[in-house]
């Protein structure tokens, strides 16, 4: 790739959207967190810049969650981006998310000051020429595929120190979102050191009114010998079958290398957002009315898909994960990480279980600021 992978490229789109993000969990599992920096732009209006952030624990009855959305391009030198006080850099990350004055009794605030080192960067796209050309739609990269934090998340009035957790840091950006995707982060692997890890990205894109096979680009590290897994070439050998609370995903690699993820992500333990598709083509609208939200009924209905054009995306960042690694000869080695993957499905439909965050996307977050924080699973 040309350039640096980290730099914001909003400014030289006229419809598309832009991420930095990071994730991190506990030793042990059970407790981690997802902080987004996102820029979405449409044409002759200014972008929109948000903050997302969910904290996971597999003790409490579900995450919590907030997000802020500003009006106005944001910052970027000397940090990778920064939004409404809340930057990420090089090796840092700050920032918070105060709920306004009429939400305090409903919503808590929220607050990050953190540190990170990691590996070098993965490009997920085979060749760096993808990244300069109008298709994928979506260009991903992990600037740390692993990493280790330090420093304190607060939530309300507790404060959860973060002293030496692994996890990643990601960027993407495009002019359009897979029609359906996949991401799967693997770290903390038992009697793994931190340089074993997977990280991998797949999608079904549409191409002249057809859904494409699911498509994988991503990465097996064993050790720090990294071995690049799916590509187009493989699509066919490319297999998901996707459960209620995660998936089976069988992943060819160059070589006869196979790779093999078991993942489940108990509903429980998600956190479900709606993305508005870049150009102002979806609604972006979450519509806290309807009887089938979760604020009146404790489950959408999952057959209901999502405005036009729109997205729901389910993450968890607290997930179990079986990695079964087949080498070309047929040896197999099995490892497991409990508590510490991620698991994230985009999707045009409603997820069945976990409710939908009720802050709006995209264009219908203008022209105002829509602010605040509140519990993921029990009463968004």
């Amino acid at each position: 790739m040309r350039g640096d992978p980290a730099a914001a490229r909003f400014a030289a789109m006229r419809s598309g959207y832009e991420s930095h993000y990071l994730r991190a969990v506990a030793p042990g599992g059970g407790l981690g967190f997802w902080l987004r920096h996102t820029v979405h732009v449409e044409p002759d209006e200014p972008p929109l810049a948000s903050t997302w952030f969910t904290l996971f624990d597999a003790d409490a009855p579900g995450p919590v969650a907030a997000k802020e959305t500003v009006e106005g391009p944001p910052t970027s030198d000397p940090h990778w981006v920064g939004i409404a006080g809340s930057t990420l850099g090089p090796t840092r990350a700050t920032g918070s998310i105060t709920p306004p004055p009429d939400r305090v009794h409903v919503h808590l605030p929220v607050s990050w000051d953190l540190t990170f080192l990691g590996e070098p960067e993965l490009e997920h796209l085979p060749s760096p020429w993808l990244y300069a050309v109008p298709l994928p739609r979506t260009k991903p990269v992990s600037l740390h595929p692993s990493a280790r934090f330090t420093g304190t998340v607060t939530v309300g009035h507790r404060a959860v120190e973060v002293d030496g957790w692994q996890g990643m840091v990601g960027h993407n950006w495009g002019s359009e979102h897979a029609e359906r995707w996949i991401w799967l982060h693997g770290i903390g692997f038992a009697g793994e050191p931190s340089s074993t890890w997977v990280d991998v990205v797949l999608g079904r894109v549409r191409v002249g009114g057809r859904t494409t096979p699911w498509v994988a680009n991503g990465t097996l590290s064993v050790i720090g010998e990294r071995r690049r897994l799916g590509g187009i070439a493989r699509a066919r050998a490319t297999r998901v079958e996707e459960r209620r609370d995660g998936a089976r995903v069988h992943l060819p690699g160059r070589g006869g290398l196979a790779v093999d993820l078991e993942v489940v992500a108990p509903p429980e333990r998600c956190v479900a957002w709606l993305y508005a598709e870049p150009g102002g083509r979806g609604r972006g609208h979450v519509d806290t009315s309807d009887p089938d939200h979760p604020r009146h009924s404790g489950a959408p209905d999952h057959r209901t898909p999502v405005a036009h054009h729109d997205h729901t995306v389910t993450n968890c960042s607290i997930a179990d994960l079986e990695m079964t690694v087949t080498q070309p000869r047929g040896r197999r080695h099995v490892v497991t990480s409990t508590g510490q993957a991620a698991y994230e499905i985009g999707t045009r439909e409603r997820p069945a279980e976990v409710p939908l965050q009720p802050w709006p996307d995209g264009a219908a977050a203008r022209p105002t600021s829509t602010t605040g924080t509140g519990p993921g699973a029990p009463a968004s």
